[in-house]
């Protein structure tokens, strides 16, 4: 699947049943968690700021290079992140970022 196939299927089911259950539909053996909650997160407020679904494929927050603007890549690469959600290490104080409790308040 590729990124705009993700982002076409994650769309709707953030529309329809939320971001957290969104998040929990996702396939998990197949899915790095940080990086799915960053896009789960970065389509929920997106969809909140009232955007279309076009809106949402071409905005800049969900390209595919995005997390890299909260996270290294180190952190990205690293098991624990690729396992369960790991906060950004990048995000400047005050700076709106993924977070579980985010998700749940979405």
């Amino acid at each position: 699947m590729t990124h705009f196939e993700f982002l076409q299927t994650l769309i709707p089911a953030v529309r329809q049943v939320g971001p957290v259950a969104a998040l929990e539909q996702l396939p998990a053996p197949r899915t790095h968690q940080t990086i799915a909650t960053f896009f789960v997160w970065a389509v929920a407020r997106l969809v909140d700021a009232g955007l279309s679904d076009s809106q949402i494929l071409w905005h800049p927050l969900v390209d595919a290079n995005s997390p890299l603007a909260w996270y290294s890549e180190t952190l990205l690469a690293s098991p624990q992140a690729a396992a369960a959600f790991v906060p950004a290490d990048k995000a400047l104080d005050g700076e709106p970022q993924p977070t579980a409790l985010v998700l749940a308040a979405a």
